[in-house]
């Protein structure tokens, strides 16, 4: 029963920080990986938080792999090039989403965040 607790705390955990380069910018961005819906990335004049996949967005930012989501968050991954290869597509408001991943480009508060056991 104790993990069960400890489970449910882990899963109602949520990363927040703010990001200078996305001031003035707010919406919500959906992060998808294929078909997979893994959360939302909410702007919000600045202020970012991931949150757990749901409600509506304006946009759906989709990667083909994981590595290239996190490549994105980070700013490693030119949104451009990424789209031209094939790799990240949007749908909904592109505008926002341009600005967003451009955004994060600029100043990616993801650039220290580890996503997984595996990134550092």
């Amino acid at each position: 029963m104790e993990n069960q607790g400890q489970e449910s705390e882990t899963q109602q955990q949520k990363w927040e920080a703010d990001s200078p380069a996305l001031a003035g910018i707010s919406g919500r961005a959906r992060l998808m990986v294929g078909d997979e819906g893994l959360g939302v990335l909410v702007v919000d004049d600045g202020h970012l938080s991931l949150k757990p996949d749901g409600g509506s967005a304006d946009v759906t930012i989709v990667c083909a792999t994981r590595e290239d989501l996190v490549r994105l968050l980070r700013g490693e991954l030119h949104p451009v090039v990424a789209a031209l290869r094939g790799q990240v597509y949007q749908r909904g408001d592109r505008a926002f989403g341009v600005k967003v991943v451009l955004g994060l480009r600029a100043g990616s508060p993801f650039v220290h965040t580890p996503f997984d056991g595996k990134d550092a």
